[in-house]
């Protein structure tokens, strides 16, 4: 729903009102936002979706238009508009190849974003993204025509007819996101991260490149002891934290009783940055250790800590989060909806909104747990790992081979830049995954209010991936780097195991869990043999809906398989609930561009838990 709107047509040139598109209109989702055109010529048009407080700058000069979507930490504006304005007349005005130039700028550049610029005397654009992709972009290039959206729908709107593409969804069933470029859709693209596309009416050319590809090889810090990491990465975060939290604007930290949310209060407080922690209690409340730890993190800071008792998660939450990320959010968070409307509420849609995604990858084991000798290898602890449902009924339902779908995965693994094995389950782990699942959801909470993470400032993850594992292992490293940045934090109790992480409990519970992640499939055996795993009730609305939309046939039954689904169906004993949310999150998404309605009335009041 939010932000830019590119469409750029060399065949036959568009109109604004062919669009259907006028000024100023309403979504019908939330109050609030408005559309507004940016710039047009015979060939391109640009608008951005907003709503009051969200990020978006646009000024120009008499030769360019400069339109930035999202923030950049540093330099303060009237630097910043000089900047780019500088960046812009170099990249038009000299004709050099502007790559080098420009992959240079965005590893220097500390930012969430989506930046477009026009040269106005001749109509050539280029659009950049940062280097993590964190405002998820869509793009269709097809025939001379572009066009690029940081909402799906609105591409699927102005092809027409979208077909959706049948490895994705495979890919979503098995991982829980489509890889790489693919999404929803066949001819859609996900814009990778530190992409530009450049657009040139000289030539009716249109080109997608990539600026830049991390390599997790690195190994400049192996050789520093742990404390004098711990103490350059405290210093980087302390930057980030100060960067994000610049401003005059409301500060909040979503405060859980993990690692993560505790190191950001924790930067910001050593800032003397000024914010409040906000935690929630679940309905039916299953999060009292996280509610308690978070207690004490806010007291030993000595910030205003705020407790929320938001409603369950009820149908019309799973509808609004279709209508904001069109199915790029698994709907089990839904969740999390009635706690937003409840921050915007005391807090403002102008608040900052810090969370502390990116801190485990950063900062914890980051390689595979067990020995990945051969690419098959490497291939079948990722499907062990990450896999929500069997290859074996992922194939049935999507009617595709088991086969190619583990082809394709080990195609993309090999595609990585890295040529050690392991490294390259590190780049999947730490930035697959981060790209498709942390900034599509963070992308949900930004239509609430804005939404940072001190852990995606380059230069810190740039360090953080240089550490070696071994001085990570135990959260060894983590702990150091809390005891940097505030001692007191680092000895509360991590929540999850109700022990600090200098504590032998600790020790022996990592221990533990370190053996379970060598043999996921194992571990699944053995929880269902035990029946130790989260199955929903006979009557639960995640299945009446379900059993609803099956029932609805076509369109559904041209990308599910009708019979494998009622094989499901008829004994949803047998899968837990992430199945199952993500088996609705699927179908869902199917109807949410195919029928009138998602979901059936009767289940828009009903709770989801």
């Amino acid at each position: 729903m939010l932000g830019t709107f590119l469409i750029c047509d060399f065949k036959r040139g568009r109109k604004y009102g062919d669009l259907g598109l006028p000024l100023g209109v309403e979504d019908s989702c939330l109050p609030g936002f408005s559309r507004r055109l940016v710039w047009q010529d015979q060939h391109s048009h640009l608008s951005c979706t907003t709503r009051k407080h969200y990020p978006v700058f646009a000024w120009e000069t008499e030769d360019l238009l400069v339109h930035l979507e999202g923030r950049i930490y540093h330099p303060e504006e009237p630097q910043l508009t000089t900047q780019l304005s500088d960046l812009a007349h170099l990249i038009f005005t000299q004709k050099i190849d502007p790559r080098s130039r420009l992959a240079m700028w965005l590893l220097h550049t500390d930012g969430d974003f989506l930046l477009v610029l026009v040269h106005k005397a001749d109509g050539g654009i280029m659009v950049i993204n940062d280097v993590f992709g964190r405002l998820p972009t869509y793009v269709h290039l097809r025939d001379g025509c572009l066009i690029l959206s940081r909402d799906l729908r609105r591409v699927t709107q102005m092809q027409g007819a979208a077909d959706f593409d049948r490895m994705a969804l495979a890919q979503y069933l098995l991982l829980g996101f489509p890889l790489g470029k693919r999404s929803w859709f066949t001819g859609i693209e996900y814009l990778e991260p530190a992409s530009l596309v450049s657009i040139s009416p000289a030539d009716a050319s249109i080109k997608v490149t990539k600026l830049h590809e991390f390599n997790l090889e690195g190994v400049e810090h192996h050789h520093r002891s742990s404390t004098e990491n711990a103490l350059n990465l405290a210093s980087r975060f302390r930057e980030a934290c100060l960067l994000r939290g610049a401003g005059n604007g409301t500060r909040v930290v979503s405060l859980s009783g993990g690692l993560d949310s505790r190191a950001v209060a924790a930067g910001l407080r050593r800032e003397e940055i000024p914010f409040s922690a906000a935690t929630f209690l679940n309905s039916p409340p299953t999060n009292a250790a996280d509610v308690r730890v978070a207690s004490r993190v806010a007291e030993a800071l000595g910030v205003d800590w705020h407790l929320f008792h938001p409603r369950p998660p009820q149908g019309k939450d799973l509808v609004q989060l279709l209508d904001l990320k069109s199915g790029a959010n698994n709907l089990r968070m839904s969740f999390i909806l009635p706690f937003f409307h409840q921050l915007r509420e005391r807090f403002g849609p102008g608040m900052t909104y810090f969370t502390g995604d990116g801190g485990g990858d950063a900062l914890g084991v980051s390689g595979p747990y067990r020995r990945v000798g051969t690419p098959q290898a490497l291939l079948e602890y990722v499907i062990e790992r990450y896999q929500i449902w069997p290859l074996d009924q992922v194939a049935a339902l999507t009617r595709l081979s088991g086969q190619d779908i583990k082809a394709e995965l080990a195609e993309h693994l090999a595609s990585y830049p890295e040529t050690a094995l392991d490294r390259k389950y590190k780049h999947f782990f730490c930035l697959e995954v981060a790209t498709k699942m942390y900034h599509e959801g963070e992308d949900r909470n930004r239509h609430f209010f804005w939404s940072v993470t001190p852990f995606y400032s380059f230069e810190f993850f740039h360090y953080a991936m240089n550490c070696p594992d071994r001085d990570k292992e135990g959260y060894r490293l983590y702990r150091e780097f809390l005891d940097q940045l505030h001692p007191a934090v680092a000895g509360i109790d991590y929540a999850d195991w109700q022990a600090p992480l200098s504590s032998l409990k600790f020790s022996l519970l990592y221990q533990a869990k370190n053996l379970t992640r060598r043999r996921p499939n194992l571990i699944r055996r053995l929880r269902r043999v035990l029946g130790r795993y989260d199955r929903v009730g006979p009557e639960s609305n995640i299945l009446g809906c379900l059993r609803d939309q099956s029932l609805a046939g076509p369109p559904l039954n041209q990308y599910l398989d009708s019979r494998a689904l009622a094989r499901v169906l008829a004994r949803p004993q047998d899968y837990d609930k992430n199945q199952l949310w993500s088996l609705l999150t699927l179908t869902s998404t199917l109807a949410y561009y195919t029928c009138p309605r998602p979901l059936g009335d009767d289940f828009l009041d009903r709770d989801f838990v």
